[in-house]
């Protein structure tokens, strides 16, 4: 009898496992696709296959599932980002990075988990992409800033490849970077588009390859 009771625990527990993952799943799609304010506890239930007494019941509210789906993926891709830096800066043996490397760097890291790492990421990185693009008086903007330790890591780097450059002037060459990358994960294909298909944000390698080209410039413009 002790047996089948936990076996029983073990099925409910393993039951209720899945059911927050699908919750998570869809509520991170719908905020990818709407953003927080555009996407209902409806609609998450209706994707998830879910009650919304079942998603309060797990959650407690449309804030705290957000910020459960803004910290799921959180430390994997920072961990990432990071490591991505530290790599450039490993391979020059500790001297300032050249900033074509640091752009690559800074870039590539988002641009895959966006294209190559399956629906559950590009779903991620556009909802992170429509964080930063918030504005700084919006109520969950600050879910965002747990990013704040990458930003400021690639800034020293960028401090460091310009030792003669203006604090001033790198934060603004590094602002621009920022929004030109988030307008790549918010898949706007402002670029194809205007183009008329000549040009394409979804090319990784030329994407980066563009962004060195005109962001070093820049960065280094008098």
């Amino acid at each position: 009898m002790a047996s089948d009771s936990s076996e029983i625990v073990k099925t409910d527990q393993k039951r209720s496992l899945e059911t927050k993952k699908r919750i998570l799943d869809a509520t991170e799609q719908l905020f990818a696709q709407h953003g927080f304010y555009g996407t209902s506890m409806r609609d998450i239930a209706a994707l998830s296959g879910s009650r919304i007494s079942l998603i309060y019941y797990h959650f407690g509210s449309k804030d705290k599932i957000f910020q459960t789906v803004v910290d799921r993926r959180s430390e994997e891709h920072k961990n990432h980002m990071l490591g991505s830096l530290h790599n450039a800066v490993v391979l020059h043996e500790d001297a300032p990075v050249p900033l074509d490397i640091l752009i690559e760097a800074y870039l590539r890291p988002c641009l895959e988990r966006h294209q190559c790492h399956g629906p559950g990421w590009r779903n991620y990185i556009r909802l992170l992409a429509h964080l930063a693009s918030e504005s700084a008086s919006s109520d969950y903007q600050k879910t965002f800033f747990t990013y704040d330790v990458v930003n400021k890591a690639f800034l020293n780097e960028f401090k460091r490849a310009l030792p003669d450059a203006k604090d001033s002037h790198i934060y603004w060459g590094f602002y621009f970077l920022q929004t030109a990358n988030i307008n790549f994960l918010l898949d706007t294909q402002i670029l194809d588009m205007q183009s008329e298909g000549q040009c394409s944000a979804s090319d990784i390698d030329i994407t980066i390859e563009q962004c060195q080209r005109f962001f070093t410039r820049g960065f280094t413009a008098p």
